[in-house]
């Protein structure tokens, strides 16, 4: 994973003109899905060509219709390494979607947290499933700086999740806001007893923790800044004192 990290600091930077020397990362590029559609993926490929792995894109990750997942499959954002042994699956989270009500699992598996598509790969592959990865990786893209006006869907009628009345304190610095609740939602459901499915019988469901199998299929949770990258892990129970931080040096050109 720390080749990984490395890789993906290397491609950000190298793209410095590319992603406006972080100002990307801000509100004003959420518009037509600039960020996800035109200036992020030639960053990812990037990264494949350093780790010198097969590198492709929405990936569909199917699940068994008795897991009850929302919609029965993830697209994964990017997938490096072949079909049948995948290395990583990679999530890019724009700021509009790095927010709790993707990653705050409140009920059973298809209540809408993503937190569940990880769950659902790890029982695939506790199943025998050889084309899930060994990392399970997102990236939430959380400035640590005041931004405008963003999408505040946490307070949306649909959602309920934050009084509308925070969305000052979440303009401030969604960063500070956002990172270590979203992280504590993780490491909870890594603790918490999940139904595993252990064996393709109809009686094959188990008690255990998803964090026993971090050495399998490891969740991971990088935050970009703007100003650095962060990597905190599940085999770390995303402790804050155990995170990897390094600051990203934009080009001045």
């Amino acid at each position: 994973m720390n080749r990984f990290f490395s890789a993906l600091r290397g491609s950000i930077e190298s793209h410095s003109a590319l992603l406006r020397k972080g100002r990307s990362f801000l509100p004003a590029y959420l518009k037509g899905k600039k960020l996800v559609h035109h200036d992020f993926p030639p960053v990812a490929k990037q990264v494949a060509k350093r780790l010198s792995l097969e590198f492709r894109s929405e990936i569909a990750n199917p699940f068994p219709p008795h897991l009850k997942i929302g919609y029965q499959r993830q697209i994964a954002d990017y997938v490096y390494g072949g079909p049948d042994r995948p290395r990583y699956f990679f999530e890019l989270e724009s700021l509009d979607r790095a927010q709790l009500y993707l990653f705050l699992p409140h009920g059973k598996s298809n209540d809408g947290s993503k937190l569940w598509y990880y769950w659902g790969t790890v029982c695939k592959q506790i199943l025998g499933d050889k084309s899930m990865p060994r990392y399970f990786v997102w990236l939430l893209v959380l400035p640590d700086r005041p931004v405008t006006t963003i999408p505040f869907w946490d307070a949306s009628k649909y959602y309920r999740l934050l009084s509308r009345h925070l969305r000052g304190i979440v303009q401030d610095n969604p960063f500070r806001f956002y990172d270590q609740m979203i992280k504590t939602s993780a490491k909870l459901f890594l603790r918490r007893n999940q139904w595993l499915k252990m064996t393709p019988t109809e009686d094959g469901w188990r008690k255990g923790r998803l964090l026993d199998y971090q050495d399998k299929c490891e969740l991971v949770i990088l935050t970009c800044t703007g100003q650095q990258l962060i990597m905190s892990r599940g085999r770390d129970e995303f402790d804050s004192a155990k995170e990897k931080r390094v600051l990203l040096k934009w080009s001045k050109r």
